[in-house]
């Protein structure tokens, strides 16, 4: 037998044994339960050996203002902490300083007003994932400006995760964003912020989430954590971890942490199946869910009653580590 044969038959081999590693995580995948949704979310995290700087992940944070300076912070310095390897902010003029204060890591700037779209557009074409709305205000110029981006980002079929003040533009212009492009959207509001979204829309169903289109997905954050898409069997629930200390800012960390990965699952393309946007947004949202109630629960067994933001940044290493060790 010469060499070549000898190299496809190894290749052949390493092939199998993927496959049949991966059959084992991917068995009855139209039937996710939270077991089987912990061992995809361990399969998405990338190894570190043989990459280059950029490999796992160019994230973006929109967001900010003289107000809201610490939002778009927890965001992105989690997004980075969790492992991406490169995260840039985009904000106002009178926040950019504040934010680049707080960390040295984060690439901060100073152009979210209309003056500037273009140098916004421009950066946009680097980020993997787009977090749009931690600390954005409702100023009617600032949502203009977001109403433009969310149509730049449209052109370019970027994966968007979309909180807090995002939400509220959604809310006010809700055709925006209709039949956005794979690979697709995350929208991750709280219980009231949900409710706030059904009205606008004037649907109560349960099917409310779909108005957007297929490649739009919503989890909505509370006591249990509901998670709905366009292919019901890739939709859950959880409500393991947490604790009941409800501080301002935990959905900073989540939409950060989430950022990270969605992009991890996308490029995975883990599971080969006909949705695979669909799974990607399922098993990143619940890894991110998960992840953010271990920082709490763990921030809240040292801190209790006194527990902050902050204090949950600490827990993010030990949170990832409990969590997507595959060891364990």
């Amino acid at each position: 037998m010469n060499r070549w044969c000898l190299a496809i038959l190894f290749i052949n081999i390493v092939i199998q044994g993927c496959l049949s590693q991966n059959g084992k995580e991917c068995t009855d995948i139209n039937n996710l339960d939270n077991q089987r949704l912990m061992s995809l979310m361990k399969a998405i995290v990338p190894e570190l050996e043989g990459k280059r700087k950029g490999d796992a992940g160019k994230i973006g944070v929109i967001g900010g203002a003289t107000e809201y300076t610490g939002a778009p912070y927890f965001s992105a310095i989690t997004a980075l902490k969790v492992g991406a390897d490169l995260v840039y902010v985009i904000t106002t003029e009178s926040a950019a300083p504040v934010i680049k204060a707080y960390s040295p890591d984060l690439i901060v700037y100073p152009y979210l007003n209309t003056n500037t779209v273009s140098k916004i557009y421009s950066l946009l074409n680097k980020m993997d994932v787009i977090i749009i709305g931690p600390g954005l205000g409702r100023e009617e110029e600032t949502l203009k400006l977001i109403y433009e981006i969310f149509i730049e980002c449209k052109k370019l079929r970027k994966p968007l995760v979309i909180d807090a003040d995002g939400l509220y533009a959604v809310s006010k212009n809700l055709s925006v964003l209709q039949n956005y492009p794979s690979p697709g959207i995350i929208f991750t509001p709280n219980y009231r912020e949900a409710n706030k979204l059904k009205q606008a829309i004037s649907l109560n169903d349960s099917n409310w989430f779909n108005y957007w289109g297929d490649y739009v997905t919503v989890l909505v954050k509370g006591s249990e954590d509901h998670y709905y898409s366009s292919i019901s069997s890739y939709s859950w629930s959880s409500k393991y971890g947490g604790s009941g200390r409800r501080v301002g800012g935990q959905g900073d960390i989540l939409s950060g942490a989430l950022g990270t990965l969605y992009n991890w699952a996308l490029n995975l393309k883990v599971c080969d199946t006909g949705n695979i946007f669909q799974l990607a947004q399922s098993i990143s949202t619940f890894a991110a869910a998960r992840f953010t109630r271990e920082c709490n629960y763990k921030a809240y067994l040292e801190y209790s009653r006194s527990l902050t933001t902050t204090d949950m940044l600490k827990y993010i290493h030990a949170s990832f580590e409990s969590l997507f060790n595959k060891e364990n």
